[in-house]
């Protein structure tokens, strides 16, 4: 851990707050145990509450497993609103940048993350360490570096949102994450991180997924389901999860229509190079909300847009679709990551 550089950065966090200050902690949309977790960190080293530091996110928990974690460890995320947002004196967010959130944000004066590709010089505050395989990873160092005593309830929340950002300390893990690990072991409790790994799944899951396995089909390693109309967004995402499980499974895309809205959940392993996040970009930016993680990305596209690109609206043709958009995109995402792997190699002299 660099406490020096932390310690500076703790100093020029504390300085930008006033007392008197209103914060507003906005995550990205279906937040993660990462973001959950780095945000209430904050609010800790901030000596912060709930009234006064308040956590927003324009669409709300929706994975199983994170909605265990929030009701267990009593992690309130709140429905943000754009003209709500202006009323408080600073905007924070964490495991996200600015510009994923668009128009829709008022401002940022806060920026604590780990992802790259983040444009300085946009907030007040930023560190950005995209050498860290969690932000959660970093808001550690900031509570040990501080000498902030970390509760039972916090040391929880931040080790299950490093292990969860770096599949078990095994992907993207450095020696920061580890240190950050290892400090929290002893001070999490094992009993609730056992209830969050094992959550109960609503009965309407059972449902849903029986109709989606009576078609269940894989090609390539990948599998493409439309479950049609759902009343909760939950449903798709767990669905997607479910469908990673199965032998020979590389990736899985579900969609279901939520309202107005094409929701598509994409799930893969996180090895080799194909990134789901960039992949729903590509292919659905143009036409809605689409980005993510390596592992895991979704994208919401109004039923209108969807239809006027791809003329397709209903059941089996609209599913077919959608296999053969990931089945050419998942070709393209491993050429483009290759390309950029020998070009790397190239630049090396390898």
């Amino acid at each position: 851990m660099d406490h020096a550089f932390t310690r500076q950065k703790i100093k020029e966090l504390r300085a930008l707050v006033a007392e008197s200050d209103r914060i507003a902690v906005v995550l990205q949309d279906d937040p993660d145990p990462d973001a959950m977790s780095s945000a209430i960190a904050l609010r800790a080293l901030l000596g912060r509450n709930k009234q006064t530091t308040p956590l927003f996110a324009f669409t709300p928990v929706t994975r199983p497993e994170n909605l265990t974690m929030a009701h267990l460890l009593e992690i309130e995320v709140a429905p943000a609103d754009t003209e709500e947002l202006r009323g408080y004196n600073r905007i924070a967010m964490v495991d996200v940048a600015p510009a994923y959130f668009g128009a829709k944000l008022p401002r940022a004066d806060i920026v604590i993350d780990h992802h790259p590709g983040y444009q300085l010089g946009v907030s007040p505050f930023e560190d950005v360490r995209v050498g860290y395989g969690a932000t959660a990873t970093i808001m550690t160092e900031y509570l040990v570096t501080a000498d902030e005593r970390i509760s039972e309830r916090l040391a929880t929340a931040l080790m299950y949102g490093i292990r969860s950002d770096t599949l078990g300390l095994s992907r993207r893990v450095t020696e920061n994450d580890i240190q950050a690990f290892v400090h929290l072991y002893p001070l999490a409790n094992y009993h609730l991180l056992r209830q969050i790994d094992r959550p109960e799944l609503p009965i309407q899951f059972a449902r849903t997924l029986s109709n989606a396995m009576r078609r269940l089909e894989i090609r390539d390693g990948l599998i493409t389901i439309y479950l049609g109309e759902v009343e909760r967004d939950d449903l798709i995402v767990q669905v997607a999860d479910f469908c990673l499980q199965f032998e020979g499974v590389e990736w899985v895309a579900v969609a279901g229509k939520l309202g107005i809205n094409l929701v598509i959940a994409v799930r893969n392993h996180g090895v080799g190079r194909g990134n789901a996040g960039d992949l729903v970009k590509r292919l659905f930016s143009d036409i809605g909300n689409a980005g993510g993680h390596r592992n895991m990305a979704k994208a919401i596209i109004p039923m209108r847009k969807w239809s006027e690109r791809e003329r397709v609206t209903r059941g089996a043709k609209l599913e077919q679709r959608l296999r053969d958009l990931f089945t050419t995109g998942i070709v393209g995402e491993a050429e483009t990551a290759n390309g950029r792997a020998q070009a790397v190699n190239s630049r090396s002299g390898v």
